[in-house]
């Protein structure tokens, strides 16, 4: 995705009056095309990303239709209105995902009847119920008041991260504030229904905060991990810059224990644990890179294969070789935790010429290792994802067009990915005339996934060479 390729037909017109430099991404010429299938699908993909891109620009940045409008008036009504899509998405034919909230509101309401806090929402970590609690208290028991807060909630903190983007920029509409704005309707209304947005806002901003405030950013990524767990796996990643390394460090352990301390505190050693162990009971879950297999199977024959609605709140698929896949992707996350660690250490190693860039590319890899190969997958785990990537657009450098394709094709697959769920669900949760071609959206899906852990894997490791300390030191 880095080198640059020659679309096969014409290049995409440029919005009036708009420098090429500003664009989302950039369209440019090469110098050779190299043979074989794989570059091929290599220039296809950039050709689409390449259309694309403009069209948000179009849209959203320098195009839009008040962009005549002074930088903050410009940002504060492209952010209003992109928002407001995303909530007539979230009314109209993606109203379903709201019941993941209410399911929030109904277990919150068990403490009114006397049920121990180690008792309610037992598969998040016990802080979680700090964040859900909020709106919880301010509804008195009313759900559709809960839920109209807690959407609030995420608003709000959906709209500090383009704050904290666009004083990044000098409080400029830069493309990572286009991006950013784009990504409300291209991902969904899952950013204001699920808190999964909350780790991934705190890690994003982590990488807008790691040169400067370290210690900062080490809390943010600490206060993500004890709502979600998986921001745990980013620390090594924000430890590697030699300069920061031990502000990080330290605090990594203080926070640590704090946290620990209080959930051990409040809801003894079993609650720190549950979890762990609700993940560790779970099947395979029918969006899940190890379920493929069993999903195309059933999408063909149904028969001996079981999809359905289970206790974990998500549909899974049993049957023959069910318990083999759910083996293989225990290993694979095994393996892919080496794979991590591996990376951690040569970033370590190259401590001194690391970049928040580079952090940040370590950041997606080990968070898309851990979604590729965990035998569970909700479509929430791609906001893991986009806050990271928008951030890396504003911490790289001007001329980098792989972090913006990468950027510009997560979020198109967010919209595949709204497609898929809530809209043509039936397609793989049901027994029903297309499941053929909805489970191919899912292949074409986890297809794009691992094409996304694959450049990050290569980007990462790249940037952590001896060869490009060398080209940073000089």
């Amino acid at each position: 995705m880095t080198e640059p390729a020659t679309p096969p037909a014409e290049e995409p017109s440029t919005p009036h009056g708009a420098d090429l430099d500003d664009l989302v991404a950039v369209v440019d010429s090469p110098t050779t095309q190299q043979p074989g299938v794989r570059a091929s699908l290599t220039r296809r993909l950039v050709w689409f990303i390449d259309h694309v891109a403009p069209w948000i620009d179009r849209l959203v940045g320098h195009g839009a239709l008040w962009s005549g409008l002074r930088p903050g008036r410009r940002v504060a009504v492209g952010w209003i209105i992109t928002r407001l899509v995303m909530l007539a998405l979230l009314a109209l034919p993606e109203r379903t995902i709201i019941n993941d909230v209410l399911y929030y509101a109904d277990n919150l309401d068990k403490l009114n009847d006397g049920s121990p806090l180690t008792e309610v929402l037992k598969e998040y970590p016990l802080p979680v119920l700090l964040l859900l609690g909020l709106p919880w208290v301010l509804s008195f028991g009313n759900h559709v008041v809960y839920a109209t807060l807690f959407v609030g909630m995420m608003l709000a903190l959906d709209a500090a991260f383009c704050r904290l983007l666009y004083v990044r920029a000098g409080k400029q509409q830069s493309p990572a504030v286009t991006l950013w704005l784009a990504s409300a309707p291209m991902m969904g209304p899952l950013m204001v229904t699920r808190f999964d947005i909350v780790p991934g806002i705190l890690a994003g901003a982590s990488v807008l905060l790691l040169e400067r405030r370290p210690r900062l950013a080490t809390v943010l990524i600490a206060a993500g991990a004890a709502i979600k767990l998986w921001p745990a796996v980013l620390l090594p990643a924000l430890a590697a810059p030699a300069a920061t390394r031990w502000r990080v460090v330290r605090t990594t352990v203080v926070s640590g224990l704090v946290i620990a301390g209080a959930i051990v505190w409040a809801g003894g050693l079993d609650r720190l644990l549950t979890p762990l162990t609700w993940q560790g009971d779970r099947g395979l879950q029918i969006e899940s890179v190890p379920a493929l297999p069993l999903m195309i199977a059933w999408a063909f024959t149904h028969d001996p294969w079981v999809v359905d609605f289970t206790r974990f709140i998500t549909s899974e698929v049993w049957g023959p070789g069910d318990r083999f896949l759910i083996t293989l992707a225990t290993i694979a996350t095994a393996a892919s935790l080496v794979a991590m660690a591996a990376l951690w250490l040569r970033a370590w190693k190259r401590g001194a010429t690391i970049s928040a860039e580079t952090v940040g590319w370590i950041m997606l890899t080990t968070t898309g290792l851990l979604i590729l190969t965990n035998k569970v997958f909700s479509p929430q785990y791609l906001l893991w994802l986009s806050p990271v990537a928008i951030a890396m657009v504003a911490v790289a450098p001007r001329g980098d067009t792989g972090v913006r394709r990468f950027v510009v094709l997560l979020l198109t697959v967010g919209i595949l990915t709204q497609v898929i769920y809530p809209i043509l669900y039936l397609w793989v949760s049901e027994i029903y005339w297309a499941n053929i071609p909805g489970v191919m959206l899912l292949a074409l899906r986890d297809l794009f996934l691992v094409g996304f852990v694959v450049y990050a894997w290569r980007r990462a490791w790249s940037e952590t060479s001896a060869a490009a300390a060398e080209t940073a030191a000089a």
